[in-house]
């Protein structure tokens, strides 16, 4: 009697997992910036997503003083040198952070690097000069000059922020993730040093105001919702104190928070 002999099918092959190459871009854009279209559990696109995000900060914060410069009056001088002069100092710090920290490094795999580095002089030679304007007595008399100078600094930001993000795309996943850390240990020591300057609760709702809700969802990464509706309702008040600092007050600050918010957050 013949026996039939059956085959069980095999399983098709489960596809591979994909890889990410050193080749593959990073495909962000400054423009979305959001849990639901990034891949934040890529490692190189979390690690890219501090320069967008600050890059943003800046770019909003740059063009709010160059709006609102013209119409400060002798009451609010003060709180608008505050708001101003941190400004510039987080533009100066950021773009020394890259030439000394991220940009020597990424420069070994793209040349391209080297390039912004240089470009970044002219751009604090104008901050220098725009910083000596920023005084009291000259600051209604001279706010038209102020705002150019705004102005100015904000569009050329502008455009070499561009290509630093096409740049940072592009070098995609070829710089090992060890390197990366200790640059990010680095610039960690730098921020810590920075914000003693202004105090903790000042840079952080400085920072959070600054960013679009959604891009706040996902930057800075690990803090609690909690925490940063505290934060943020800390800056609510019409005084805003250093706490590193008890006798320092920035008087109607909080007008100042919110001038970004001409600049469409969404």
């Amino acid at each position: 009697m013949a026996t039939t002999m059956t085959h069980q099918a095999t399983p098709a092959a489960l596809p591979e997992k994909e890889e990410k190459t050193e080749t593959q871009s990073l495909s962000m854009h400054k423009d979305s910036l959001s849990a639901n279209t990034l891949d934040l559990k890529d490692q190189h696109v979390s690690a890219a997503l501090g320069l967008f995000a600050i890059h943003n900060v800046l770019r909003r914060t740059l063009f709010a003083c160059a709006q609102h410069a013209k119409n400060v009056s002798a009451s609010n001088t003060i709180p608008f040198i505050c708001y101003s002069s941190y400004t510039l100092n987080l533009l100066k710090e950021q773009l020394q952070s890259v030439d000394t920290v991220w940009f020597p490094k990424f420069s070994e795999y793209d040349g391209r690097f080297r390039e912004q580095i240089r470009a970044h002089e002219p751009i604090v030679a104008m901050v220098t000069e725009l910083e000596e304007l920023l005084e009291p007595q000259n600051l209604v008399k001279k706010a038209v000059l102020i705002s150019e100078k705004f102005e100015e600094i904000h569009k050329r930001v502008n455009l070499e922020f561009d290509i630093e993000e096409i740049l940072s795309n592009e070098l995609g996943h070829r710089v090992p993730m060890d390197e990366i850390r200790g640059m990010e240990k680095n610039q960690e020591e730098r921020r810590a040093a920075q914000v003693k300057i202004y105090g903790h609760l000042w840079s952080a709702v400085y920072l959070l105001r600054a960013l679009s809700p959604k891009e706040r969802a996902i930057f800075p990464p690990g803090i609690p919702k909690v925490v940063m509706s505290g934060m943020l309702t800390a800056g609510n008040c019409n005084s805003l104190r250093n706490f590193e600092n008890s006798n320092t007050y920035y008087p109607g600050i909080l007008n100042y928070f919110d001038l970004f918010s001409s600049y469409n957050i969404r």
